[in-house]
């Protein structure tokens, strides 16, 4: 098996990066994400502020949400 990361980034206002309602929903879009994959989470949902070489606008804030998934290592076996 192999252990894979998956993240996406959200720009939303400041003032939301510490309501706990706006990360509940945050984590939970990234585990429905991953189900809907066919992966299981096996690692903690991280939500993180994103660095980057622009800033986001005045007022506002760009999260990073984070998890690491395992895949299956599938071998094929040669086909000769």
């Amino acid at each position: 098996m192999t252990r894979t990361s998956y993240g996406y980034e959200s720009l939303a206002p400041a003032w939301l990066h510490h309501d706990a309602g706006y990360r509940a929903a945050l984590a939970q879009h990234m585990r429905d994400r991953m189900a809907l994959q066919g992966y299981e989470i096996v690692a903690p949902i991280r939500i993180r502020e994103a660095g980057g070489d622009v800033s986001p606008p005045v007022g506002m804030i760009l999260l990073r949400v984070e998890t690491e998934v395992e895949e299956f290592d599938v071998d094929m076996g040669d086909e000769s």
